[in-house]
């Protein structure tokens, strides 16, 4: 299994490592963090992305862990 990637403590460079996020997506997930905290959810987590669904490979590698 691929390694998971914590999205609420990870920086920019960490975020990259999530199947199909790039800069501009990893810088959505800090500032959303910065703004509104923790994303709590693969739901949630998807409206920030401006995705409609996250591939199965991406839900195998997020860690929603506050920390």
């Amino acid at each position: 299994m691929a390694e998971r990637v914590p999205v609420n403590t990870a920086d920019v460079r960490q975020l990259l490592r999530l199947p199909g996020v790039g800069l501009e997506q990893a810088e959505r997930i800090v500032k959303f963090r910065r703004v509104y905290g923790p994303i709590v959810n693969d739901s949630e987590l998807s409206r920030v992305l401006g995705w409609r669904s996250l591939s199965e490979s991406m839900w195998d590698r997020v860690d929603y862990r506050a920390g």
